[in-house]
């Protein structure tokens, strides 16, 4: 599958940004965050095939887009014109079936169906000015305590279909990385996420562990 070049979209920068209500402090977080089995991540749906039909793959998972609360609202589609014509389309959430462990995704139309809908040249295209896109929120920045402290290297999406948290990686350092709650107002106009918890809370917070037990989502 190909990986498709990264694109900012710039209509969200202008966004009343909505807070999620991240707790407090991440000692009470720690109890409550959601049980990695019962959760999934952005990477395991980016770039999947999309099939339509019984078997017809009409595209890949090139963005997911979220409304302001950071709940799924749809996915963004690539094809590269050998079922359907070449382009961008999008498909509601929930989609027929996603299972990320085994990376299928079966969308509820017929090809004919998915080919008809309105196609871009560009993912900008169909991006409402309500939407996040979560691509563009993978590797953005990580302030803390007025400082660069890591990059967001993957977002947890709970039993709700809403992003809450997310995988952080420190810059720099040979380290775990860190599962913390996540508010789409901490994002800035510059796409840095603005983190409210000391470097020593992030760390005590503990390491993501993935539902087969190891480091990270997969």
């Amino acid at each position: 599958m190909t990986v498709l070049q990264r694109y900012i979209p710039l209509c969200v920068a202008a966004l009343p940004l909505t807070a999620l209500a991240a707790p407090g402090n991440l000692d009470d977080w720690q109890n409550q965050r959601s049980d990695p089995a019962s959760t999934w991540t952005m990477s395991q749906l980016l770039g999947d095939d999309v099939i339509a039909g019984e078997k017809t793959e009409v595209g890949e998972v090139a963005d997911v887009l979220l409304d302001a609360e950071g709940r799924v609202e749809s996915l963004l589609v690539y094809s590269n014109g050998n079922e359907v014509d070449r382009g961008f389309r999008t498909v509601e959430w929930p989609v027929l079936r996603f299972e990320p462990s085994d990376v299928l995704l079966s969308i509820a139309q017929q090809p004919s169906e998915f080919g008809d809908q309105p196609v871009a040249s560009s993912p900008q295209e169909l991006i409402g000015e309500d939407q996040y896109s979560a691509l563009n929120m993978l590797g953005m920045g990580v302030e803390v305590e007025g400082a660069a402290y890591a990059e967001v290297e993957d977002l947890v999406v709970n039993e709700q279909n809403q992003v809450t948290s997310a995988i952080v990686d420190p810059d720099g350092m040979d380290t775990d990385s860190y599962w913390i709650p996540t508010d789409l107002g901490w994002i800035d106009p510059e796409w840095i996420m603005i983190v409210p918890y000391s470097q020593s809370d992030i760390e005590q917070a503990g390491a993501y562990q993935g539902d087969d037990g190891g480091e990270g989502s997969n």
